[in-house]
Order: C-alpha cells, then structure tokens, then sequence
C-alpha cells in the first residue's frame, strides 16, 4: 500500500546545520500555506507566525533564549510561531494549536527539501527574563500572544537517514485496550 505521508514523514530529521543558499519567497509563502491549514481548537485560529529571514535578526531572536538557541543561526529562515492567549476562549488549547502548526510547518519543509527544526521557547529563560518575552520585544508582538516555539528553516547543512520500519515503536501502539 503506498502511503506518501509516511514517506514524507520517515524523511523528515531534524537538522541543525544549515547551507548557504537561500529559499526564494515563493517557498516560503508555500510553506506558510500549509502551516495556516492547520486545525485548531473550536476553529477560532489562534496560531500567528512572523517569518524572520534577516540573518542578524534571526541571530538575536536566537539569542533570547539563555540555552539552545543558536541552533537557528544558519538558517535562511525562522517562523515564530505564537497563539493569541489573552482571550480566554482561545487560550485553553493555546499549546495543542501551536504545536499542530509548528507540526505542520515542519513537514512542508520537509516535502521542499529544506531542513527544519523546532526550538522550544515557552517556559524557557531568556537574558534578561523569559525567552518569550524578549523576542516578544525584539519583533514588536503586541501583548495578548504568547511564543510556543521558533521553526528553522534552511538548506540542509547535514544529511540524516531516513526512518525505516525497524526505527518504528510498534509496541507503543495498542488497540482496542492497553
């Protein structure tokens, strides 16, 4: 049986290094696409992005989070991915819908051959207070968001194999019962 997102997805590693070149803004706007197609809670689509493609940005943004941060120096692209949290009513599921469009953000790199990866930014220090805070500030993010996370995006600076079948925890599936 052929099953094309399992490919995508057996493909799809984690990359850290980045290349040089540089993903035109037809890409990007294709990989956005996708990213807003992403189910959220109660359809109320809280999830925003701001895509950061200057490099010195993206290496300050980096730079706002104490520890880990500079995996995304390198790469021609960050995504921020933030989830409107002052309404209560969005607010509740504000982690699931980030995260269900960072997921979906890094698999439409993926499927262009980019590298990708997702950095943690909620409940993590920055310099100065929190890593969300500070990038909050950094790119002028009115109150009311709160950052989940920051997607890299770039050429890939390192090759990863793929998942097979055998890297698969079948055993962590149950059916009907445990």
């Amino acid at each position: 049986m052929e099953n094309k997102l399992y490919e995508l997805t057996r493909r799809r590693r984690s990359v850290r290094r980045y290349g040089e070149g540089h993903i035109d803004d037809e890409t990007i706007r294709e990989i956005m696409k996708v990213a807003l197609t992403a189910p959220t809670s109660f359809g109320h689509k809280p999830v925003e992005f701001v895509v950061v493609r200057d490099r010195e940005m993206i290496k300050k943004v980096g730079g706002c989070k104490r520890r880990g941060g500079h995996q995304i120096d390198g790469a021609d692209a960050v995504v921020v991915v933030m989830v409107k949290t002052a309404d209560e009513k969005m607010a509740e599921f504000w982690i699931e819908d980030g995260a269900i469009a960072s997921a979906y953000l890094l698999l439409a790199a993926e499927q262009y051959g980019l590298g990708a990866c997702w950095v943690h930014i909620r409940n993590r220090d920055g310099q100065q207070g929190t890593a969300d805070e500070e990038i909050r500030a950094l790119l002028d993010v009115p109150d009311g968001y709160t950052v989940l996370n920051l997607v890299a995006i770039g050429e890939k600076g390192e090759e990863k194999a793929p998942y097979t079948d055998a890297d698969l925890h079948t055993e962590n599936v149950h059916y009907g019962k445990y």
